[in-house]
């Protein structure tokens, strides 16, 4: 084909309905967000309807683009049904924030079920220096102090895990953990949360990496090479 040839007709205004669709096409590609991506692909499939069907005429391309909007549109709509039955309490938020980004909702609310929403005061104790730790625990609101041979080495409050090195290693609390401010906090039973851990990979691998950021985030608060785990 003749190269000016090409240009005039990618240049043709009649031809819009044509590059609009495939633009539109491209840009969802981009989109990290699995809903928008439906979205903006169920804006290309009506527009080259549109365009099949009263301009540039063809049924069978009609047809079939139908039936990919019709899909993406039932796609669309199981993704809205799953996220408002996913909906998070607002306690229960910076725990799902806290999971890595391709860790679905549902996945996040079945770890959810496993915990028990607790309440403390300032003053209580979460965890004893060599003592053992029956829960991981993880702030949903409030601040705690953590202690190590009687000495202050961090403050940890909402989005932070309390307990996670015993969890990990099944061995006692490495430091102490007080209550400075009203506590609303997620408990896991060690054990239960170990049994449904091993029994789903995909779960293991996102607590991990929860693990992992969260003690990056201690560590850059404590400003300190030991991390503030209790």
């Amino acid at each position: 084909m003749d190269f000016q040839l090409f240009i005039d007709r990618m240049l043709d205004p009649t031809h819009i309905l044509t590059h609009i669709p495939y633009a539109l096409l491209v840009l969802s590609m981009m989109m990290n967000s699995m809903g928008w991506l439906r979205a903006i692909a169920i804006a290309a499939g009506v527009i080259r309807i549109i365009n099949r069907a009263w301009f540039e005429v063809d049924p069978i391309i009609v047809f079939w683009e139908v039936i990919f909007v019709a899909v993406n549109v039932g796609q669309l709509l199981i993704l809205w049904y799953y996220a408002r039955r996913h909906r998070f309490a607002e306690h229960e938020s910076h725990f799902a924030a806290s999971m890595p980004t391709g860790v679905d909702r549902r996945s996040i609310r079945r770890l959810l079920k496993l915990a028990d929403t607790r309440l403390a005061q300032p003053g209580e104790t979460l965890t004893t220096q060599g003592a053992r730790v029956a829960d991981l625990m993880f702030i949903a609101d409030g601040v705690v102090q953590i202690e190590r041979g009687g000495q202050i080495v961090a403050v940890c409050g909402p989005g932070d895990f309390l307990g996670e090195m015993s969890f990990v290693t099944g061995g006692p609390a490495t430091a102490t953990a007080v209550v400075v401010k009203p506590l609303r906090y997620l408990a896991f039973d060690q054990a239960r949360l170990h049994q449904a851990l091993e029994a789903d990979g995909d779960l293991k691998q996102a607590m991990d990496a929860s693990f992992n950021r969260n003690l990056v985030g201690k560590l850059a608060k404590s400003g300190q090479g030991m991390p503030a785990r209790a």
